[in-house]
């Protein structure tokens, strides 16, 4: 199985950088009892990890309760620490269906068997996911790397003794001097970029998985509606209808079979994906909103304010990418009931085959109108209109805190 996958897929530069994040966190197959045993142990090192880091932002939070700036800083690390344990457990529990997705987008998603349109079906599709995850990830890790790497610049032509951590632990240790500070500080530093690659390693094998089998959606659209180019054999050779009518049935069925395919793989996403999809709505509106007003209205030295911006711009640009993946699943599911009426089904002769696909083809008419879509748990779809709504909720609220700064103030 290696070594077919990295003649098959090394190409994909988007796949390749998911699976190298999830393989950080110990998220994929296990070829041996021993990497099986290193793969948990990376599981229980992130767990740890993310626990390690809610607790000195939680320690934080005690010490500083009634600083309201200090206070939502730490609410906002603390809510991306919590979606973080969130969404691993999550995917840890359903791992095997998740990795079952993730072996069948490999063996029927990207072979070679296509024709010239299905390739450059598949290949904007590549190009789009290359473009999200990149982005996505690099804004991510300079997030991580900028919180990691501020405290060194504010610590520039201070003492020893005031030297300060990535996070206060606010201990009765001395912290600050040599070793105990290096040491402090290369644990904190390992424990968050360990955090920072579980914020999004999820997001982006989701954000391949939804953009993939929409874009198969869109490969089953042009088979339906370009079936045997049927319409021109059937003009010019009228007494070949009963080996059309057969031979557009068979194929037909096998277009039917590849969309209930296509039907059962949303489902899957769906029962993996519902809970977590749901913890994002809920938090993505408060995050953006917290991080903001740490950005733009807190008084902070630049090396900090930069690092916020780029965590908030990390927030929104995942937010875009999760609800643009989910809308691009809804639209092309839907777009299959055009394909299957676009069909050259009108010059079937009305014998046996002919009959069964017009039936055929009104159930797929009937279920193509219900969309394939991702929920919060089943309260609602997933589309680019929760996009606008989460983000016109996080100018509320974020209105509100401006106000509140204001009156303080004054």
């Amino acid at each position: 199985m290696k070594s077919n996958m990295s003649l098959k897929y090394h190409k994909d530069v988007s796949f390749s950088v998911a699976v190298f994040y999830l393989k950080i966190v110990g998220l994929w197959l296990s070829t041996s009892l021993a990497e099986k045993w290193f793969r948990n142990a990376l599981v229980t090192y992130t767990v740890l990890a993310i626990i390690f880091n809610m607790w000195m932002q939680l320690r934080g939070l005690y010490f500083s309760w009634g600083d309201f700036s200090v206070s939502t800083y730490i609410a906002c690390n603390s809510l991306g620490l919590f979606m973080d344990l969130f969404k691993l457990l999550i995917i840890f529990i359903h791992k095997k269906k998740f990795l079952y997705l993730v072996v069948y987008m490999q063996k029927n998603f990207w072979h070679f068997n296509y024709n010239q349109y299905e390739k450059s079906v598949l290949a904007d599709a590549k190009r789009m996911c290359i473009y999200f995850v990149c982005v996505f990830s690099f804004l991510s890790q300079s997030t991580i790397f900028s919180y990691i790497f501020m405290p060194l610049i504010s610590n520039i032509g201070k003492n020893k003794s005031d030297r300060v951590p990535i996070f206060h632990m606010h201990l009765d240790l001395p912290l600050n001097v040599s070793p105990y500070y290096e040491m402090t500080y290369l644990i904190q530093a390992l424990t968050l970029y360990q955090v920072g690659v579980c914020y999004l390693c999820v997001d982006n094998i989701f954000c391949i998985m939804c953009l993939h089998v929409a874009s198969q959606f869109r490969i089953l659209q042009y088979r339906i509606a370009n079936v045997l180019s049927l319409r021109d054999k059937v003009k010019f050779d009228q007494d070949t209808n009963l080996d059309s009518s057969d031979e557009f049935y068979a194929i037909f069925r096998k277009c039917i079979q590849q969309h209930q395919a296509l039907i059962r793989f949303c489902t899957t996403l769906e029962e993996i994906f519902t809970v977590i999809i749901l913890g994002q709505v809920l938090t993505f509106s408060i995050l953006i909103c917290f991080v903001g007003y740490q950005a733009l209205l807190v008084k902070l030295s630049l090396s900090w304010r930069i690092s916020l911006v780029s965590f908030l711009t990390t927030n929104i640009c995942q937010l875009w990418i999760f609800t643009y993946s989910c809308n691009a699943l809804v639209e092309e599911s839907m777009n299959t009931a055009n394909a299957a009426y676009a069909a050259p089904w009108i010059y079937l002769p009305m014998d046996k085959f002919g009959e069964m696909t017009r039936k055929d083809l009104q159930l797929v008419l009937m279920r193509s109108r219900r969309a394939c879509y991702l929920t919060a748990c089943g309260f609602f779809p997933i589309s680019l209109e929760t996009f606008t709504k989460i983000m016109s909720s996080a100018m509320s609220y974020f209105t509100i805190l401006k106000q509140r700064t204001v009156d303080t103030i004054e």
